[in-house]
Parts: structure tokens; sequence; C-alpha cells
């Protein structure tokens, strides 16, 4: 089972209201997300208040709702913005949506968490942004790779060689020794280019075809 790190301030204010930090927090992607019901239960014990959400953006027929709204606990008042729109949320209720983030973010700020730990109902807006960002380092990734497989040839031109050395090979196996001799030479070129290239997976694909083949 994993052990996660939990930030002790987050971990502390849990434990005054009942609840622990491994069955409301999770890591999403190396940030920490709290349930929904958490922060409520926050919001109560610390007795934070709300004025009513002022509407900033209502269009229901594109699911594209803003709303402000400002909290208060003790002398301390603060406002935030809490978003629902088709690109940030799948929910179908986007009204009731864009209320909660609101109020799970100005609960986290008047606490003093927001920035450190988010509410669940943010988690799925940063969630697709981060995966957007792992998708495109598995790209970079992917293409670190390639480069160090395929050098500055590529890996196209390196499969196009290697679909060649196949087709050469099914000449070598014929009983055709013209055919074998002429496709023989035509591996070896390649497997030559390729030597030329540092291209050890064309290599690789040479001799697993010819040369075990003639020391079967």
């Amino acid at each position: 089972m994993p052990t996660y790190n939990y930030p002790e301030n987050v971990t502390n204010a849990l434990k005054e209201i009942g609840l622990k930090s491994e069955d409301c927090l999770w890591d999403c992607h190396g940030t920490y997300v709290l349930k929904h019901y958490a922060c409520e239960r926050l919001a109560a014990h610390n007795g934070i208040t709300w004025n009513d959400p002022e509407l900033i953006e209502n269009d229901s027929d594109a699911g594209k709702v803003v709303i402000k709204l400002w909290g208060h606990l003790g002398d301390k008042s603060d406002f935030t913005f809490g978003e629902a729109t088709p690109k940030n949320s799948k929910n179908a209720y986007p009204y009731a949506m864009a209320e909660k983030r609101a109020k799970d973010r100005i609960i986290l700020k008047l606490i003093g968490f927001h920035g450190e730990i988010y509410s669940e109902d943010e988690a799925e807006e940063f969630e697709e942004e981060v995966k957007a960002q792992e998708k495109a380092e598995k790209k970079e990734e992917q293409e670190r790779v390639d480069t160090s497989v395929y050098g500055k040839i590529g890996k196209k031109k390196a499969n196009e060689e290697i679909k060649k050395l196949r087709t050469y090979y099914a000449s070598f196996v014929s009983k055709d020794k013209d055919k074998q001799k002429e496709a023989l030479q035509k591996a070896k070129k390649i497997n030559l280019w390729a030597e030329k290239h540092n291209l050890a997976i064309v290599q690789e694909s040479y001799y697993k075809l010819f040369e075990r083949q003639k020391s079967a």
C-alpha cells in the first residue's frame, strides 16, 4: 500500500473534525485533492459564511456558467470565482458545479490551504491539463527514443530499409541460386549503409534474417 506524505497542517485540520487524510485526500499526479464533503465539514467547523453568489456568466444552452462568491471567516473576507464549461467539466449541472467550485475554493483560501491542496470539484479541471501535459511529455520522450534508435535518418527511412530486407529474404530462401545471390548482395549493401549511419535496429534485422540463416 503506498505511503503518502500528506501536508501536516491539512492532516491536523482534518483531525479536528474527525477525518483522516487517507480517507479524504488523494494524490492526483503529484497534487493533493480534498473531497468536497471534507471541505464542507471544514467550513462548518470554522464558521465560514458566504454572500449570495453572483452570476458573472450565464449561458445554460452552451453549458457555461461563472459565479462570483464572497466568503467570510471572522474578520477575514475574500472572494473567488467558480466556473463550469464543457472544457473543464463533464457535469450535466453547470450551475451546481460552478457554485461547488467557488465554495470549495473560498473555503481553502480562508483557512489557508489554497494552492497547497485542491478540491475534488477542481480536480476534473486541472486533471485534463495534467493529461495533456503527460501526453506531450510522452511524445517528447518517444521522440528522444526514436532519435537514439534511428538517429538522423529517422524512423520512416529505417523501417523502409527493414521492409526491403524482408523482401530480399523471401528471395534469399528460394531455390533459385541466382535470386539468392542477388538478394544477399542487396541485403549486404543495406547492412553496410546501416553500419555507416549507426542504425543498430536495421543491422539487427539483417543479422536475424541472413547471417543466422547462413549459419543454421
